[in-house]
């Protein structure tokens, strides 16, 4: 079992909540590596913290990437 401390959560939190202002690359890019996180930690679902991340990154990409539903 991996220990983990309330500053990782924060740090884990603020990173994907400020990726697309601190990251440079294209925003194409950022929306993906956001979907990768998001679908990573909705796969993984062991706990409620993997349950926080997947919604903090959706409400991240809903936020900076806005969909329609036209695009599928």
């Amino acid at each position: 079992m991996n220990l983990i401390k309330p500053s990782d959560i924060a740090n884990a939190a603020t990173d994907i909540a400020t990726f697309v202002d601190t990251s440079e690359l294209a925003d194409k890019d950022k929306q993906k590596i956001l979907e990768m996180v998001r679908d990573f930690y909705a796969d993984k679902n062991e706990h409620i913290i993997d349950q926080y991340l997947n919604m903090l990154a959706q409400r991240t990409l809903d936020k900076h990437f806005p969909q329609t539903g036209f695009e599928k």
